[in-house]
């Protein structure tokens, strides 16, 4: 994980909660990070001594899973709250796709795409 990880006291990890967020993940033992869009639903604090390991409890965007997400602290790399719903969109739409994946999404109707 990258020395550069945002750190969670428990201020700051409160309140996420309720905010639908951006967040990079990436794990110690994989160099390719990922990016997802959630809604958070609940915070799972560290006890020094008892849990060691802090994590939010998340919805995905847009899914329709039936149990929340665990996103544990140690493996966001970066978070950040959305206020615009098309924000997550728009910095999604930004990021480099492979190029089969490129190949495959063309614009929607009614859309335009800048060279």
């Amino acid at each position: 994980m990258s020395s550069l990880a945002p750190s969670f006291d428990p201020i700051t990890a409160i309140s996420y909660i309720g905010r639908t967020v951006l967040v990079e993940l990436c794990w110690d033992d994989d160099n390719e990070m990922l990016w997802r869009c959630y809604h958070v639903i609940g915070v799972v604090l560290p006890v020094p001594g008892v849990f060691e390991d802090g994590y939010f409890l998340t919805v995905p965007f847009g899914g329709s899973d039936d149990f929340p997400v665990e996103i544990y602290f140690d493996s966001i790399n970066t978070i950040r709250a959305i206020r615009d719903r098309s924000a997550a969109s728009k910095v999604l739409g930004s990021l480099p796709l492979p190029h089969l994946i490129q190949s495959q999404v063309g614009p929607k109707e009614g859309e335009r795409r800048h060279a």
